[in-house]
């Protein structure tokens, strides 16, 4: 937890509720989860409807109230919310964790009443359809199982990725260990110790039967194969006769019981043992892992197979449920299981032995309830809000890596922050970046969430300035003068300054930003700007622009992009991009047209036009590309950041009017000439120590031609400098997520 005392006090009560207590991999989860949790001095409570693992929990002294949890009849959830609420009160519950849909949905109204610090599991994917998505609700924290389950809370109920924490299936590897006497169930379902024994653990429900069924369909052929066969189908649910159905059939069909059901079982880790060969998925499969039996992955939603290393990212990324795999059928189990069977006795030792080291290193019961606590603490901490106010929702590429750099930054130095972006898109913002999103003009929401907020970052970008519009330069610092007066630690956040020409605005902004807690600015020309327009606060520190710590460009993801949009391979590219702007001369898309076919005909680049912002970009860009002689391709579509950096990446060289097309070329080390239409464009040449810029006002299309034809020349030593500079500018850069995160925890910054 980052070095810091946890928040969850020992001898703490936290509930833990769940539908049920029978044969499950959530309810495994829980009843470990609930043991582990007292072991390490906490006070556990248990609600559920009550099942086979009732015993389990009670036997290790934690209490079990039973509760209607188990369905949506509406008169069993007004039973349970009634209940829940009495439970909360007499145990004093200081946290409260939900695992399943129902009890969520009861225990997050009472939340919105009572106001208990509320956490919730996702263990699995639901159903979203007729209306089911609004009964479902995943608390103020919520842990997912695995990585693809975290994917799908973000994508499906828009869960904050901040809110998220990912967590394992943690095993008890004393329970479950190649040592487990298991001689009470061989005499019990008649096991020798010659006998060839595979044992398959699930629920069997409808939806979870599968491939029990695939399997004791091929049971006829396995035993011709493989001498003394016994299988062991553990387990109980909705589909439990028609499964027992297909057993006896077999049974009959073979002559003697292959096939043993045992119903709904808590020992499971004794019917684990006298296995050679393990079937089955998610928990179960781990614990089998744990007692040191190879295993098969397979169920309902996929096939892994005969578990290896070969096999462990796709099994962690779908916490070994298989989501996303190939269908389970008879036949690949089948000739897993032959092919197991195959194996020499080392062979199969090796693997149970993989298995076991994999749990006990990363699968522990410890770590499990370490990460819960970690979300309890989340969830007591209330951390306020960070409100981002800038440039966002306008589809523009520079700004959203602005936002993507800020975001990413204070992630590296703050556990779970609790971000809030104004937006001009909010639904998009938080899609997109995974973050809470308000609308940039409500102002119901915005002094809302000034309230519940600690901090306001204003930034990146050049937003204090009045070239473009005094009015947007009035936005911004109404919204950090709001800040102020409600009290908020304000960060300008590498921000570039000016210009600003208008005396009155000039007051303002001097006035407000005088009071702001730190500034940090991505150049000199700012922190100069600054000064000259009589700015006096002294918390100011030059950094570097945030999107220079985006060092994420894929160039495989660019060419694919590339071959997309129609760019011939293996062409070497010239990168353009330029904007519309008021002091372009009517022949700037002429000059800019012809430079382009001279770099096509002098040295074979085939032109790329690449729009930062499509809306503002694409009609310019179109008008060059119609005035140029060769062939060159526009980029229609839009793309995320990364793409963007990773299109980059294939370029050989750039020409950028639009600031960030510059800072993808450096993170890129690709050489770069600016087109200078602001003071930033100059001033992050400068700072990148590029000298081949030029002012838009009057092109010289001789000097751009000049330019082209030295960074050809050139061209090595350029790519080096860039490299070297680049290392410096990203170190400086990471410094604004560090001081941000040092103004929110302690109030102030030491520069």
């Amino acid at each position: 937890m980052k070095g810091r005392v946890s928040a969850l006090k020992k001898g703490a009560n936290i509930l833990l509720s769940l539908m049920q207590l029978n044969i499950g991999g959530a309810e495994t989860h829980v009843v470990e989860l609930a043991k582990e949790l007292k072991r390490k001095g906490f006070n556990i409570t248990v609600t559920s409807n009550g099942g086979v693992y009732v015993k389990e929990l009670e036997e290790a002294g934690i209490k079990h109230y039973n509760v209607p949890l188990q369905n949506k009849n509406p008169i069993n959830m007004l039973k349970a919310a009634s209940l829940l609420k009495k439970i909360i009160i007499e145990e004093k519950i200081d946290i409260v964790h939900s695992h399943a849909r129902i009890p969520s949905f009861i225990l997050g109204k009472l939340h919105k009443r009572m106001k208990f610090p509320f956490v919730t599991t996702a263990h699995w994917v639901f159903n979203t359809g007729y209306g089911l998505k609004y009964i479902t609700d995943w608390g103020e924290k919520t842990v997912a199982v695995s990585e693809d389950i975290k994917t799908y809370l973000m994508d499906n109920y828009h869960v904050p990725e901040g809110d998220i924490n990912v967590t394992i299936n943690g095993i008890d590897t004393d329970k479950f260990s190649p040592d487990t006497d298991c001689s009470d169930i061989k005499k019990e379902l008649g096991i020798s110790d010659g006998d060839n024994v595979i044992t398959y653990v699930s629920r069997l429900d409808e939806s979870r039967s599968l491939v029990a069924k695939q399997l004791i369909e091929v049971v006829p052929e396995l035993d011709k194969a493989i001498d003394n066969l016994k299988i062991i189908v553990v387990g109980a649910g909705d589909d439990f006769n028609n499964v027992k159905a297909a057993a006896d059939k077999v049974n009959a069909e073979i002559g003697r019981d292959v096939i043993a059901l045992t119903g709904a079982r808590t020992d499971i880790n004794k019917l684990i043992a006298p296995c050679k060969l393990f079937v089955g998925v998610s928990r179960a499969a781990l614990e089998a892992m744990a007692a040191q039996k190879p295993v098969i992955i397979a169920g309902n939603e996929g096939y892994i197979g005969l578990f290896d290393d070969s096999k462990l990212t796709v099994g962690i990324d779908t916490n070994f449920c298989c989501r996303g795999c190939e269908q389970s059928t008879g036949e690949i189990i089948k000739r897993d299981i032959l092919k197991f069977f195959a194996m020499s006795g080392g062979e199969q030792l090796k693997l149970g032995e993989y298995g076991r080291e994999l749990i006990k290193r990363e699968y522990s019961v410890s770590r499990m309830a370490d990460d819960c606590i970690r979300v309890y603490d989340w969830a007591l901490d209330k951390n306020k809000e960070i409100l981002i106010s800038g440039y966002y929702g306008f589809k523009n590429s520079g700004d959203d890596a602005l936002l993507k750099a800020i975001i990413q930054d204070l992630k590296k130095h703050k556990e779970s922050p609790n971000i809030v972006v104004l937006s001009a898109n909010p639904r998009e913002t938080e899609t997109d970046y995974r973050v809470k999103s308000i609308s940039r003009i409500n102002v119901f929401s915005i002094f809302k969430h000034m309230k519940k907020a600690d901090m306001l970052i204003s930034g990146g970008g050049t937003l204090i300035q009045d070239r473009t519009s005094t009015k947007s330069l009035w936005y911004y610092l109404t919204i950090i003068s709001l800040a102020l007066r409600n009290n908020l630690k304000v960060m300008l956040y590498s921000n570039g300054i000016g210009p600003l020409e208008k005396k009155r605005n000039i007051a303002r902004t001097r006035k407000i930003l005088d009071k702001v807690d730190l500034i940090t600015l991505r150049d000199e020309h700012s922190y100069k700007t600054l000064r000259e327009i009589g700015v006096t606060n002294e918390r100011v520190k030059v950094t570097a622009d945030p999107a220079l710590d985006l060092d994420i460009a894929d160039e495989k993801r660019g060419r694919a992009i590339l071959a997309d949009e129609g760019v011939p391979k293996g062409s070497k590219l010239l990168g353009v991009s330029v904007r519309r702007w008021q002091d372009i001369g009517a022949d700037f898309e002429d000059a800019v047209a012809r430079v382009c076919d001279y770099a096509y005909e002098k040295y074979g680049f085939y032109t790329v036009l690449l729009p930062m912002q499509s809306s503002r970009d694409t009609a310019i860009l179109q008008n060059i590309k119609r005035k140029m002689k060769n062939k060159s391709s526009i980029i229609k579509k839009r793309y995320m950041v990364e793409d963007m950096i990773s299109l980059m990446k294939c370029f050989d060289l750039c020409i950028g009017m639009r600031l960030h097309t510059l800072i993808y070329a450096a993170i890129n080390a690709v050489p770069l000439i600016g087109l200078v239409y602001d003071p930033k464009i100059s001033s992050f040449m400068e700072h990148t120590r590029q000298k081949y810029y030029l002012d838009v006002k009057n092109l010289n299309e001789d000097k751009l031609k000049a330019m082209l034809d030295e960074c050809v020349r050139d061209y090595d030593k350029i790519k080096s400098d860039l490299k070297d500079n680049y290392t410096v500018l990203k170190a400086q850069s990471q410094l604004n997520g560090k001081y941000a995160v040092e103004l929110y925890e302690k109030g102030s910054v030491a520069l």
